[in-house]
């Protein structure tokens, strides 16, 4: 897939003909960097179940969680945990892997289709407690959440060189991967020509290292990128990122129009990160990154080994690290502060990134590195550094002091701007302006202006929003481009504007762009294009199919994939897709598009004899009478 995406699109850091050969290849040379790594929470995410991995009181025999007992056990060297949630009855799973260290540990069994699945009794390892996985993955106990499978849900980040290796034909996974944790090449890029030529110098051959990837040696944007790939709440558009390679030919960011309204939303309504895990689509969001360039490794100066302990630059009370380019707020502590110099009030971090990110069982630090907002407080309960600290005043207190000391003019756009997402997040259309004004404002950051083309793209009847969405397909930044190519939508008088906006963007340098205008396009019922434009169409259709491939195992994907080939007239590619679907679900909503792909191939029978079956209350029910009707049959 890297290597389709790399003959596109034309983009890479990397040798193309280069692969990967894992981390014990790296040990010889750099032995002192193989044995931080070897010691640090990167290699130990997830590991063979041992005794020197697992954390967990598996003496204590017995645990109960949510209402449900779970048997612990350790035999002969191996860990077991038995549940009945599964089945309805008592079975023993082996413990096969362990998932996290630091704060919280989670245990993994592999079922005998190859689904690697999180078993619910996780361990706090702070606390030193049992708790109950869903307490992570469904908050709210809602009851929908039945198993966390690893294979799927946890894809691409907590291993290396990934391969989720799902058979469509059994559905069964085989899932494979090179390290546990993230490899020297996870960062670094694929070693297989750097190991070839230091093992057979060439005497005119570049210097050792110049075939490898070293952040500080890029950009700031694609440096943050390498670690974007895991530190980033996003969808994998296109598989087969490599370091040094442009975030966005491979990954979306998923931005806080797109969530779905529950207890534990990722985002803060003024578009914040509030979850763990999305560290660099905070920093991305900051000043720092985006008028200083810095990156994550200009703070996290060990990536080797990166406990943020053992780093002395970011304790709490170290401001070396912000003075180097705040110098002058550095020589007058108190002066910008209104703290005394050695108080929590004077520590950069506890004004600027508070801890207002939900982790499990913990708050860590806010990464977009922002000014106090009392007012949003006040107006959206989004938490302010001020009263983070001064727990024993309200948030009306903490503005007035903001006032006092700064006045409020830093604050107004930061302001107006949870104003607008939260308004819009309510479905309210006076927000249309305010998020207009936000994404045509480069003086906000580019994940800012995404979310407010999204908003703006849940009120397709407001007049101004076609042509700010269509303004966007301009923007300098992909992923402002990337959204407003999957929002735009049209009507009668605008459809002409709209399909001639998109086929532009098949052109564009993003891959990411190029796929959504295509997909965009296509749900238009454009399905072929004449000349150039018709070529890219192709290419990003391959694109597409790329896509389709990682996510086999997954029935809402699959039944999108049918209705892409639905509109496209590929009956049997479509026909493929949704019986997959129904397999991998049957109670999902899709036989009467299947219905639909078998009348396409003129497999009018096969048509007939899902459509009878269709009941009243199947969402689609109206239209598989309509087709019934329409290939000759009717109920019996």
């Amino acid at each position: 897939m890297r290597m389709l995406a790399l003959i596109l699109f034309g983009v890479s850091s990397a040798p193309a003909a280069a692969t990967y050969v894992g981390a014990d290849a790296c040990q010889k040379c750099h032995s002192e960097a193989y044995r931080k790594w070897s010691d640090s929470r990167h290699s130990k995410m997830l590991q063979p179940a041992i005794a020197t991995a697992v954390k967990g009181d598996f003496a204590r025999g017995r645990v109960t969680l949510r209402g449900l007992g779970y048997g612990l056990s350790l035999r002969a060297g191996v860990y077991y945990i038995t549940e009945s949630y599964l089945t309805g009855k008592p079975v023993e799973h082996r413990v096969d892997y362990t998932l996290g260290n630091r704060r919280i540990q989670h245990y993994l069994t592999t079922l005998p289709d190859g689904r690697i699945i999180v078993l619910p009794p996780s361990w706090d390892v702070l606390r030193k407690e049992w708790f109950h996985n869903f307490d992570i993955g469904d908050p709210d106990e809602s009851g929908q959440e039945q198993e966390q499978l690893w294979n799927k849900n946890c894809f691409s980040c907590h291993v290396s060189q990934e391969e989720k290796n799902f058979n469509t034909e059994t559905i069964q996974y085989k899932t494979s991967w090179t390290n546990f944790g993230t490899n020297c090449e996870r960062c670094h890029g694929p070693g297989s020509e750097h190991v070839a030529r230091l093992s057979k110098p060439h005497p005119n051959a570049a210097p050792a290292g110049g075939d490898m990837v070293i952040q500080t040696r890029l950009d700031p944007a694609r440096d943050s990128m390498v670690c974007a790939q895991c530190h980033s709440f996003r969808d994998i558009f296109i598989p087969g990122y490599a370091a040094g390679e442009d975030y966005y030919n491979y990954f979306l960011p998923i931005l806080e129009y797109d969530q779905p309204t529950d207890k534990d939303p990722a985002y803060w309504p003024d578009g914040r990160t509030r979850r763990f895990s999305n560290d660099a689509l905070g920093l991305w969001q900051s000043r720092c990154f985006l008028k200083g360039g810095a990156t994550c490794v200009t703070c996290h100066v060990q990536p080797h080994d990166t406990g943020i302990e053992k780093n002395a630059q970011l304790r709490p009370d170290a401001t070396i690290l912000c003075t180097r380019c705040h110098g002058a707020i550095g020589k007058a502590v108190s002066a910008h502060t209104h703290h005394a110099v050695r108080s929590t009030g004077s520590q950069c971090v506890e004004c600027h990134m508070p801890r207002t990110v939900v982790s499990i069982k913990a708050r860590i630090r806010d990464h977009s590195i922002t000014i106090p907002v009392p007012d949003n407080t006040v107006r959206h309960d989004i938490p302010n550094a001020c009263n983070e600290c001064h727990q024993d005043r309200g948030p009306a207190w903490a503005v007035n002091q903001m006032n006092q000391w700064y006045g409020d003019r830093s604050r107004k756009n930061l302001i107006r701007r949870a104003d607008a997402f939260a308004a819009a997040r309510k479905g309210d259309a006076t927000s249309v302006p305010a998020l207009a004004a936000i994404a045509s404002n480069f003086t906000e950051d580019p994940l800012s202006r995404a979310n407010a083309v999204g908003y703006l793209a849940t009120f397709p009847n407001e007049p101004s929003v076609f042509p700010a969405i269509q303004q966007a397909l301009f923007d300098p930044h992909p992923a402002v481009r990337s959204v407003a190519a999957l929002r735009l939508t049209s009507n009668a008088d605008t459809r002409q504007a709209a399909a001639a906006a998109l086929i532009r963007a098949l052109g564009d340098s993003s891959a990411v762009v190029t796929l959504a205008a295509a997909t965009n396009l296509i749900g238009m019922g454009v399905k072929t294009l004449p000349g150039e434009d018709g070529a890219r169409l192709e290419r990003a259709k391959l694109l597409y199919q790329r896509r389709a491939q990682l996510n086999r195992d997954d029935a809402v994907q699959q039944m999108s994939v049918g209705w892409f080939y639905l509109i496209l007239e590929d009956g049997a590619a479509a026909a493929n897709a949704l019986n997959l679907s129904l397999r991998l679900d049957p109670t999902i909503p899709a036989k009467y598009f299947l219905a639909y792909a078998y009348a396409q191939q003129k497999k009018f029978d096969q048509s007939r004899d899902i459509l009878v079956k269709i009941p009243p209350s199947d969402p689609q029910y109206a239209k598989a009478q309509e087709l019934l009707r329409a290939i000759g049959g009717g109920r019996p």
